[in-house]
Order: structure tokens, then C-alpha cells, then sequence
């Protein structure tokens, strides 16, 4: 057999998957890991399939980008089985007159055809990336995807989508509607959220579902537009994290009042964003108005990671959080981590975790938080043995981790850079009051475990109890550990002084 039969034969399968969307074009190439799968490339093209679009047409110049896109993608692809390739199209190719042809031309360079979605079957493919590829703690969560030429807007819960919507207004189209007609940017700005807020409250008041469901747990947002509008507030100091509505108010401001745009942009704004950003940010803010909601995170994922799903016959198989799993079992793999010491931490984790709960963090994000804290304390060792904590917190914050949200991948950051030395206190302030206290909390019970487990030897793990207050911890080892192990004696005296900083009191003894 020639060499390149050899290697064609034993070539790992990969799956894609293509959203022709009305802005842009995505493609996600991903190994199945039987229930799970690894990113192997993310390719994105502004294709603006929508742009100029008059009497219902693709232009033709929207038109031969698109194609153009499509075969620039067509040489990645080229491995691939066409059985393992799913392209679906979204609003633009659901409204023009002129799809069909577009369609035909895709078709015929993919060998692959395209399935052209309704609305509601795309809000619950987004809805099911959330699901699947997050943690959230609530229970029920509403999911709202802004694209070019729709918004969709899903309710429900950790199985399933229970509502789906579908509406047409999107940050392309309505950047062509009231962007492009000569208007002044505070008018066009203002008439996009006005017809926003309209039809919002339309279809709130229309199903009852939808009344109740809004605002009765999470509210999640996804798409690029909503990516950028937590960048640009981000970096201007508007919010710490999720995107909250005071934030998009100070980014209305900026936009109305301020005219930063037309002198040169926001800050934390990508170019290429510039001219779609303000009607997007129209939009995010006619729902924060028309829903009257107060905070919205960001996720990390896309129709793309809902294919994927799909496609691996996935909705009903795996419990949410499990891509999760599998993204701490692929680090502790991949460099090497030491499995049997990683959990002797994680057990006197969750321990002293069990014995603090009455008076310090009790929640099932932050127990996972901080079991998988443990998983990865020593990540770093295989970069360099030392300030290997360091090492650890920067390839988790700049990792590919299918299942995290932004804010929980820097939170395990800070958490694994947080294990020994230094306490990041200052980083923790970045976060709210109760979040900062909760991290500290978490951060110490981390440390102790480390400390207690520093023979890395199950024979010598410490037999204790322990006891909280509000400020204080307090531990009793079996009678002579202490003695017997000086080298983790001395390193609780001085974690002793560290959280006396902090603000925790930590005594301990032998029994």
C-alpha cells in the first residue's frame, strides 16, 4: 500500500459542521471522543450574505462571496467524508427569493446539501449548545441568539427547549433598514431599539409561557454580536463580567450622546465589527428593555456546537456539565497531570468542602469549581516545575475548554494560580463582593488540601475533622500527624498568616 494510502486509512475521523448565517459564515472541525469531542479548527468569513439585500435578493456581489467563502472552506473539507459534513443556512437563505440558486451552487461544490432551518429549529440547536456545552447552575434559562437577519429567543430548562421564537431582526438587516438611509446614528439607533422593544413585548404578551419564563433563572446569550457588546464594556470598565443593564446603558450613552463612533469607535470594538455594532447593541438593549431584564452572560458556544451535538446523537446521552468533564480529563491527559495525586486533593477538597458548607459557599457550581481545581493544580509541572502554579493558570485561561463559560474559565484560572504562594486577592477583587468571597473561600480550601496531601502518598493523607465559622476554620488531626510531618506543619503556619489577611482565621492541633 502507497504511503499515502497508509495514512488516508489511518487518518483520525473529524466531523464538520458549516452555518452559512446571514453576517457570517463558520466552520467547526471537531474529533469525536465517543460521547465527546475535541475542537480541531474554527474557521469564520464576513460574508454579510444579507447585506444590500432589495426585493427579497442576494445580490450579486453578497452572492459571489459567499460562494467564494464556501470555496476557500471547500479546501479544509477536503479530508473529510461528505457524510461528515452538515451545513445548515439560517435567515437569509430561509428568505430570499434567490436561495435556491445560491443553494444549487453550494451544493454542487460541497457535494453536501444544505438543510435550510426555520427559526425555531435553530434557537433550539443554540438552545442545546447551552445546554450541553455549559454549566449553569440554574435550572431554567432563557437563551438568546442575535444574528444578522433574526433573533432567536429560547425558554427551558436542563433537559430541553420548552419555547422556542424566531424573530426577524438582526444586526445586518436592520443596519440596512435604518443605518444606510442617511439618518443620523442617535436617530437610526433609537428607531432600531424602539422596533425592538415592539416586538418584544408582542410576543411576550402573546404567550404566557414567555411571561413566566423570563426572569426565572439565567439568562444567556450567544453570538458574535453579543461577544463584542461584553468585549467593548469590558474594556471600558462598564461591567466586571456578565452584561448587566446599567452597562448597556452607559454604552447607549456612548453611542447616542457621545458619537464615538463617528470619531474613530469604541474602545475594545474589532473593526470589522463597526459598521453592524451599533443596530446589534440596539437590539441586545431592546431586549434588556422589552424583557426587563438585568443581567445577560455570554456563552461560548453557537449553532455550530449544536450540529455537532446533533450530529453525534447526543441530546438525550450525556447529562449538562459532562463536556465539561471531559475538558479537565483532556488537560490532565495532555500534560501529563499525576491522576492519583490530583485526587487525593480532590477528596480532602470535597472534605473540607462537606465541613464548611453551613457557614461558607454551598453551591453545585462552586463544589465542581473547586473539584476541578484539584484536577488541574499541578498542570503547570509539565511546562516548568517551577512557579508551576503560574504556568498551570495560564494554558487554563488561554485553553480551548469546550463546557466553560468566560467568567468559570477565569475563575478555575485564578484557582489553580491561587494554590500556592501568593493569595490573588487583588484578582479576586475584579469580581463582585459575594463572588470575591466565595473564590477566597474556595482558594484556601484548595490550599489546605495541598498542603495536607504534600507526602503525595495515600499512606500519610491526614485523618481530621474540622469546624468553620463565618471567618474562621478550624482543624484536629489524629493525634502525632503534625508531629510527623513537619514539612506540611510548617507550610500551615504560614498559610495561617496568608488567610489572616484575607480575612480567614485558621488555627489547627493534633488530637
Amino acid at each position: 500500500m502507497a504511503a499515502s494510502e497508509t495514512q488516508t486509512a489511518t487518518r483520525t475521523r473529524q466531523i464538520a459542521a458549516l452555518d452559512l448565517g446571514s453576517n457570517s459564515f463558520h466552520l467547526l472541525l471537531v474529533v469525536p471522543l465517543g460521547r465527546h469531542f475535541r475542537t480541531v479548527e474554527r474557521l469564520k468569513e464576513r460574508v454579510q450574505l444579507l447585506a444590500g439585500c432589495r426585493d427579497g435578493m442576494i445580490t450579486a456581489d453578497a452572492f459571489m462571496r459567499g460562494l467564494a467563502c464556501i470555496g476557500r472552506f471547500r479546501q479544509r473539507l477536503s479530508g473529510l467524508e461528505p457524510v461528515d459534513i452538515y451545513v445548515m443556512g439560517t435567515h437569509a437563505l430561509r428568505q430570499a427569493k434567490n436561495a435556491e440558486a445560491f443553494l444549487s451552487e453550494v451544493n454542487g461544490l460541497l457535494g453536501r446539501e444544505v438543510q435550510v432551518i426555520s427559526g425555531e429549529q435553530e434557537a433550539e440547536l443554540v438552545y442545546e449548545a447551552v445546554n450541553r456545552g455549559t454549566v449553569i447552575p440554574e435550572r431554567l434559562r432563557t437563551v438568546i441568539d442575535v444574528g444578522g437577519g433574526s433573533t432567536e429567543i429560547a425558554f427551558g430548562d436542563t433537559k430541553l427547549a420548552r419555547t422556542t421564537q424566531s424573530l426577524d431582526i438582526g444586526c445586518v438587516g436592520l443596519t440596512d433598514k435604518y443605518f444606510k438611509s442617511g439618518d443620523r446614528q442617535p436617530a437610526a439607533y433609537l428607531a432600531v431599539k424602539d422596533e425592538v422593544i415592539r416586538r418584544i413585548v408582542a410576543l411576550r404578551d402573546s404567550d404566557p409561557r414567555i411571561r413566566e419564563s423570563i426572569g426565572a433563572g439565567a439568562v444567556i446569550g450567544t453570538s458574535g454580536t453579543i461577544e463584542s457588546i461584553q468585549v467593548v464594556l469590558k474594556a471600558n470598565g462598564w461591567i466586571k463580567h456578565a452584561i448587566t443593564r446599567e452597562g448597556m446603558a452607559r454604552l447607549e450613552t456612548a453611542i447616542i450622546e457621545e458619537q464615538w463612533f463617528v470619531e474613530g469607535g469604541l474602545p475594545g470594538l474589532a473593526p470589522d465589527r463597526v459598521d453592524i455594532f451599533p443596530a446589534g447593541a440596539a437590539i441586545v438593549s431592546g431586549c434588556f428593555a422589552g424583557f426587563n431584564l438585568e443581567e445577560m452572560a455570554y456563552a461560548r458556544v453557537s449553532l455550530l456546537h449544536g450540529m455537532i451535538f446533533k450530529a453525534l446523537q447526543r441530546q438525550t446521552e450525556a447529562a449538562p456539565g459532562k463536556i465539561a468533564e471531559q475538558s479537565i480529563a483532556d488537560l490532565m491527559q495532555n500534560f501529563d497531570v499525576d491522576p492519583q495525586q490530583a485526587n487525593r486533593v480532590r477528596q480532602q477538597c470535597s472534605r473540607l468542602y462537606q465541613a464548611t458548607t453551613e457557614h461558607w459557599v454551598d453551591d453545585t457550581a462552586s463544589e465542581a469549581l473547586l473539584g476541578w481545581a484539584a484536577d488541574l493544580h499541578e498542570l503547570g509541572m509539565q511546562v516548568n516545575a517551577s512557579h508551576y502554579h503560574r504556568h498551570g493558570a495560564y494554558i487554563i485561561k488561554h485553553a480551548q475548554l469546550p463546557g466553560f463559560s468566560e467568567a468559570q474559565q477565569h475563575m478555575l484560572s485564578l484557582l489553580v494560580r491561587g494554590h500556592r504562594r501568593g493569595l490573588p486577592s487583588l484578582a479576586f477583587k475584579a469580581f463582585d463582593p459575594e463572588m470575591a468571597l466565595r473564590l477566597t473561600q474556595l482558594v484556601a480550601l484548595l490550599r489546605i488540601s495541598v498542603i495536607l496531601e504534600r507526602s503525595h502518598d495515600a499512606r500519610e493523607s491526614p485523618e481530621f475533622q474540622a469546624a468553620c465559622t463565618k471567618n474562621a476554620l478550624s482543624l484536629e488531626f489524629e493525634a502525632n500527624w503534625l508531629a510527623g510531618h513537619p514539612l506540611s506543619a510548617r507550610e500551615l503556619v504560614i498559610e495561617a498568616a496568608q488567610l489572616e489577611e484575607a480575612g480567614i482565621e485558621m488555627s489547627f492541633v493534633d488530637a
